[in-house]
């Protein structure tokens, strides 16, 4: 048991204990065992690298000086070890991802040699002891890592290079630039294929954030680990797609527990072994999941299969279980959990499982002993356990024989991952290669959703978004689509679901500034159109193809119930068909109440319709035009005419229509796109850009500055045009996405730190809730209507309702409703809805990009300004996950905290770089003025330094720190490297 006992800690020999009490085996390190060798014998590949590399989920692209791929001849701790790539590393360059052919006789892996400029996909054959690169040959420059073989011979892996988006731009006629990660950090990581020699080498995945670790399925889809970052969603889940990127889909983990899922691969019973861990801190270490995902979603989202799922290995109905539990039992469950999570976890962790194809049902995993150290808490001054670097070594799980024994021993300085088997394995069948719809149109992919409000059971397009007197038939628990149909009936006049929204992603650039961005967790964002919401809840949309888009269902007034939780696509040409809003994705129809589909014999609709077309389905037939995104949202009844019309109907009032324009504006949003935009609205073309203070600054101004202006404003609220010193925005700005800080008894604000260890300042509920109008209390007083705002909240800002909550501090309640028309309250809930930012348009109307990060040094900042961001801002700014729960208010007195630290020096750089935001004056960049405040300082208030005196901040003004970060700042002299 040597390779376990060599940590001394008081966690690591409780683990060997506990695997001792278990019955569980471990090797002596010598000589060989049928139970941890690979069926046949057959040599097992694997990477060594240094623990410099060992990063974050959020790290797609770690690079150091050492890593190196090795042949074991077989999966032994005395068989006998080969370095594949010493001879082009030197000791100086790494290696990373091996991943082995169908037959067994080749691998391919990512290599970065010392002279590189980037890393490179390179494959080696066993059979003639050869490696060669295989250089994408596509015009976009990046990093190329973790390649899979695919069942035609192509490789799948990923890439920054942006290859597919890039080339948008450039068709766009915007001067194409690597657009970064949803922290504003590292170049995002998209799914790219090649042929094997290099060639037709393009993007097939669009995120914003990093696409990472795909493998190939038994029935040809890849599936990868996507990082989902929309809003309050933050976390990592598993996803498949089609090898031409077609049907991109979750496959599970939205909803489960752990925050992110990685290196999941598909077991030979048609499981999927993966680690689930959280956002950072845990150096992509966690726990080892066992995942049904033949008939789960969730852990408690099975699927509509017609039967109930089976029980797993421990007997229980679930979609995931620890694979430790087959090991330990349930004695210590809940510290079996904490794998799962941060802290310190007694049982280890595990990564890069690979589940044998030999069957034994047994995997190859990487797995350290718990690894404790003592270190002082940046934040409190407290002396704290947390957990160390790793030793990872390769050992071989048994979830049959409930064993686990070492293969490889771990090494000080360096750790081991990735371990493969040279084993052949059946090839996948080849997909269907897609044959794109003409009909669709150039640059557009076409949505087809079945109903808005088919749901998963679990009611998250259901009550939870539903606000008072609204509510969505449900007699037998579904949907009762057939009377939300009927013209005439309550539930057709009643509808709370009238319009979508779709908006695209805006590609971030590097560096970009932290004010444009705004308070918000949200990235920048662009409207590309609206569409009616038929009565049955179906939806019919041409999109623009390869672009990252989201769908919101909205209400009669424009407002959306809640956003889609993560980016989708289409290809062009593609038809992207969805059962239902949230809704199981192998769900079936109800025929019997609860019909999701367009039923002419029970609904009366004309006979156009097929008992297998919904209504936009039925409209887009007879209609070329129907699925043509519109630039506003506009409703007239079509379907009570056609209803009135029938032999034997009861005549039903037709609606009364829905108009929201921009008419009455007196400054409209702009419209980013070429000259026909003005004209002929294009979803592929053209898009609707709101920014802050261009476009509702100015309805503040006109109507709300007569009451809500300086020191005296009403409520407290200043909606001036002023700009602010703290952030460089409009007062009216930030005084509706920040709340002020919730004072203690001594008048001095409230510090909490959260589970996850993030310092927070309590603040007031912000009258915007940045992603939801509906939400908002700034936007219930604007139309003096009780919607989904947090009532319960006391500060001086939870704005009084009529008839309802007494007002607070004493005001007199003021009826709003008709203060603004419908198009200020279009688009200020437009604003709200996709995110509240500051600005929607990375670039300025010069053309310019709003990036300082071209005219910073980052050689100066790795050695003389992340040294002080390590000791200084670290602890605290750490990413945390979440999945964003829709319905509710989410962390309502939290400002967004984006500033991202992990150490990867190039991706610190940028995120820094976005806190730099004014050259000339450094002592007003953010970066400068935020820890020079502290708790008893004016705007902007920042936690105090730790353990010093209230008022203490954390970079005095003057400081040799602050005087580095100025210096750096201004490009002065005094920041010479060693």
């Amino acid at each position: 048991m040597s390779a376990l006992t060599n940590n001394k800690s008081a966690f690591a020999i409780g683990a060997v204990l506990l695997l001792a009490a278990a019955g569980v085996a471990c090797t002596s390190g010598s000589g060989d065992s049928d139970a941890v060798t690979v069926q046949g014998n057959v040599p097992i590949a694997y990477v060594k690298r240094p623990v410099s590399t060992l990063g974050n989920p959020t790290d797609s692209i770690m690079t150091g000086a050492g890593g190196d791929l090795y042949i074991r001849d077989r999966s032994s701790p005395s068989a006998t070890e080969t370095n594949v790539t010493g001879a082009m590393t030197q000791g100086q360059g790494d290696v990373s991802d091996p991943e082995v052919s169908f037959d067994g006789n080749k691998i391919l892996f990512a290599m970065r040699r010392p002279a590189d400029g980037n890393w490179s996909v390179w494959e080696y054959s066993t059979t003639a002891k050869s490696l060669r690169r295989i250089q994408c040959d596509a015009a976009a420059q990046g990093d190329d890592v973790d390649p899979a073989y695919l069942p035609d011979g192509r490789i799948v892996f990923v890439s920054n290079r942006q290859e597919g988006t890039k080339r948008q731009m450039q068709a766009q006629g915007i001067t194409p630039y690597t657009y970064v990660d949803e922290y504003e950090r590292e170049a995002t990581t998209a799914l790219h294929v090649m042929d094997n020699d290099g060639k037709n080498c393009k993007q097939i995945s669009f995120n914003q954030s990093h696409d990472r670790n795909p493998t190939v399925l038994s029935t040809g889809e890849i599936m990868f680990a996507r990082w989902d970052h929309v809003g309050e969603r933050n976390q990592f889940s598993i996803f498949k797609i089609n090898p031409d990127g077609t049907n991109p889909f979750i496959v599970y983990g939205a909803h489960s527990p752990g925050n992110s899922y990685l290196h999941p691969r598909e077991m030979q019973d048609g499981r999927v072994l993966s680690t689930v861990m959280p956002l950072s801190r845990t150096r992509e270490g966690g726990s080892l999941e066992v995942i049904d995902i033949t008939h789960f979603s969730d852990i408690d989202s099975h699927l509509d299969t017609g039967s109930s799922p089976p029980p797993n290995q421990l007997g229980e109905v679930a979609g995931q279980f620890q694979a430790t539990r087959l090991l330990f039992g349930d004695g210590d469950k809940s510290e079996q959990e904490k794998m799962r999570g941060g802290g310190v976890s007694p049982f280890g962790r595990y990564s890069t499982p690979y589940p044998l194809w030999d069957d034994t049902g047994r995997a190859l995993v990487v797995f350290t002993p718990s690894q404790p150290v003592q270190r002082t808490n940046a934040a409190t001054g407290a002396m704290e356990t947390v957990e160390g670097t790793p030793k990872y070594g390769i050992y071989m799980l048994d979830l049959n024989g409930k064993t686990l024994r070492p293969v490889v021993l771990p090494q000080d300085g360096f750790y081991y991952s990735d371990p493969v088997p040279l084993q052949a394995r059946p090839r996948p069948p080849t997909k269907n290669a897609f044959v794109p719809d003409a009909t669709i149109g150039a640059g557009l992919g076409l949505l087809d959703v079945n109903t808005v409000y088919d749901n998963d059971r679990l009611q998250r397009m259901g009550d939870p978004v539903l606000a008072a007197g609204e509510s969505i038939p449900r007699p037998s628990g579904r949907p009762d689509i057939a009377n939300l149909k009927k013209p005439g009936t309550a539930a057709y006049d009643n509808r709370v679901a009238r319009f979508f929204r779709i908006s695209k992603a805006v590609q971030t650039p590097g560096g970009l500034s932290r004010e444009a961005i705004g308070e918000t967790e949200f990235e920048m964002q662009q409207i590309v159109g609206y569409g009616v919401i038929e009565p049955d809840g179906s939806i019919r949309a041409k999109v623009p193809a390869d672009t990252p888009i989201t769908i919101t269902a909205l209400d009669k007034d424009g407002r959306a119930f809640t956003p889609h939780t993560n980016w989708i696509q289409a290809r062009e040409g593609e038809r992207r068909f969805c059962k239902g809003c949230h809704s199981s994705r192998l769900s079936t129809t109800n025929a019997n109440g609860g019909n999701f589909l367009n039923d002419p014999a029970s609904v009366g609709v004309h006979p156009d319709g097929t008992a297998t077309t919904t209504m936009a389905q039925t409209r887009g037939a007879l209609d070329a035009a129907y699925a043509d995104l519109k630039h506003d949202p506009i409703y007239s009844d079509y379907w009570t005419p056609k209803y009135n019309a029938l032999a034997g109907a009861t005549p039903a009032t037709p609606q009364p229509g829905i108009s929201l324009t921009y008419a009455g504006l007196a400054t409209p949003p702009g419209i980013k796109g070429p000259g026909s935009c003005a004209t002929t609205w294009s979803a592929k073309d053209c898009s609707i850009v709101i920014n802050f203070a261009e476009h509702i600054q100015p309805v503040l101004t006109a109507k709300c500055t007569g009451c809500h202006a300086g020191t005296t404003a009403a409520a407290g609220i200043d909606l001036s045009a002023t700009t602010s010193a703290a952030s460089g925005r409009v007062t009216g700005y930030d005084e509706l996405l920040i709340g002020d800080p919730l004072l203690d008894a001594n008048g001095l604000p409230i510090i909490t730190i959260d589970d996850d260890g993030e310092v927070r300042i309590e603040r007031e509920s912000a009258p915007v809730m940045a992603g939801s109008a509906r939400s908002s209390r700034l936007v219930e007083r604007l139309s003096e209507q009780p919607l989904k705002a947090d009532a319960t909240a006391t500060s001086r800002r939870a704005f009084c309702r009529s008839g309802g909550t007494a007002c607070i501090n004493g005001a007199t309640f003021q009826n709003h409703a008709a203060m603004l028309n419908a198009s200020e309250k279009r688009l200020i809930a437009e604003w709200a809805d996709i995110g509240a930012q500051y600005f929607n348009d990375p670039f300025t109307s010069s053309g310019a990009l709003r990036s300082n990060a071209a005219q910073l040094s980052e050689q100066a900042f790795a050695c003389r300004v992340q040294p002080i961001l390590k000791t200084t801002c670290a602890t605290c700014h750490q990413p945390f996950g979440g999945n964003g729960s829709s319905g509710n208010p989410v962390n309502a007195n939290f400002v967004a905290n984006r500033f991202i630290l992990t150490g990867n020096t190039g991706a610190d750089f940028s995120v820094t770089a976005t806190m730099v935001t004014n050259l000339s004056a450094p002592d007003s960049s953010l970066l400068l003025l935020k820890p020079s405040h502290s708790t008893t300082s004016p705007a902007p208030t920042h936690p105090d330094a730790p353990g010093a005196a209230a008022g203490t901040p954390v970079l005095p003004t003057g400081s040799a720190d602050y005087a580095t970060l100025q210096s750096w700042i201004t490009g002065g002299p005094s920041l010479g490297c060693p």
